[in-house]
């Protein structure tokens, strides 16, 4: 077994500081380390569009795994991880989908993906990502745990492995990944009929099915209007098992067993003091498709559309009244409720991000 590899590179990035191994040298592989490039320092914390990082991680039987990641501004993640040097036979290639955030002033990333281990990384003050332990803390090394940056984005192709709650209904496909919560249109292209084919056999059709499969991200026109979305692209399909569990799913069903108290809220990376006896909090109703709640004065409603784990914004209406000094907490407690975010459980807690920042946390009332 090569050192503490599972099958998607961020279980590489959670354990690989436990793995000793040489510095890789040069290698005939199809993306060239970064580590000389120049490129600006970049501030993850207000990135406006993709950009990428690259090194060479050290491998205990291998030459170095070239690991890429590629973050997206609005929280998505991809990532790959190549062994150089092996002679072994079988993938050497991984990759990876999900979520990233970003903490500490945008100090420290977090990375979570179909996988399920989070991956975690400092930011340099030269812009570079520092590989962390899975506790979250500096590797004691003198090899390198460095990412650089690229002077453009790495599109990564290469498929993932997936698990996902696939849905089938009125000619539109969409899948919700397990892991992470995205959820993606599926291209009825590649091997995609052989995953509609499985699915409907199930007898479950308009209902989600989970399935396991290889897969990649790329840009596809629009199903309405112009332009193009990231859509999953069906390389090939595992097995399909409407008895399957997706971690999704339940977050879903726990977002709707609240309601939910604020207890912590963010403006441009500004805490919001909450007083104790505030009523701000909030309630899924899923028979209605309503987020209910006070939001600190002020009753309020707003329709509530799920995608995954990420709620699309919509303004809330609510009543009439003024409460003294609570009034910047209902500003932006509903200026988060008509943008929308991606939710998340921490155990007992409900994170919600606005991209890749966690803006509020509620606990269940």
């Amino acid at each position: 077994m090569r050192c503490a590899l599972s099958y998607t590179p961020l279980i590489l990035l959670a354990t690989l500081a436990a793995c000793g191994g040489p510095e890789s040298g040069n290698d005939a592989a199809s993306v060239e380390t970064a580590s000389s490039a120049v490129v600006p320092i970049r501030n993850v914390a207000s990135l406006d569009s993709a950009a990428s990082w690259m090194g060479d991680i050290p491998c205990a039987d291998c030459e170095a795994v070239r690991t890429t990641v590629t973050l997206y501004p609005n929280g998505i993640f991809r990532s790959q991880g190549i062994y150089l040097g092996t002679k072994g036979a079988g993938d050497t290639t991984f990759t990876d989908i999900g979520r990233w955030t970003h903490a500490d002033a945008a100090t420290r990333l977090q990375l979570r993906g179909a996988s399920g281990a989070p991956g975690q990384f400092a930011v340099d003050p030269d812009g570079s990502l520092r590989m962390l332990d899975m506790d979250g803390q500096p590797i004691n090394s003198k090899l390198n745990y460095t990412l650089f940056g690229t002077v453009a984005p790495v599109v990564i192709t290469h498929p993932a492995r997936l698990v996902g709650a696939f849905t089938y209904m009125a000619d539109a496909a969409i899948l919700v990944e397990c892991g992470s919560g995205l959820q993606f249109p599926v291209d009825m292209s590649a091997d995609y009929q052989a995953l509609e084919t499985a699915y409907l056999k199930t007898g479950k059709a308009g209902k989600p099915v989970v399935v396991r499969l290889k897969a990649h991200l790329a840009e596809r026109p629009a199903m309405e209007g112009s332009g193009t979305v990231l859509s999953l692209i069906v390389d090939s399909m595992d097995r399909i098992n409407p008895d399957d569990g997706c971690a999704a799913l339940r977050t879903q069903n726990e977002i709707a067993a609240g309601p939910w108290r604020l207890v912590t809220l963010q403006s441009d990376s500004t805490p919001i003091p909450i007083p104790a006896n505030t009523e701000a909090g909030l309630e899924w109703r899923r028979g209605d498709g309503q987020l209910v709640g006070n939001s600190g004065c002020n009753r309020f409603s707003a329709p509530a559309v799920f995608r995954g784990t990420s709620i699309v914004g919509s303004p809330a209406a609510r009543t009439g009244m003024f409460c003294e000094g609570a009034m910047d907490i209902e500003n932006r407690f509903l200026a988060l409720i008509a943008t929308g975010g991606a939710l998340r459980l921490q155990e007992d807690t409900l994170v919600w991000s606005e991209g890749a920042r966690d803006v509020a946390r509620f606990v269940r009332r």
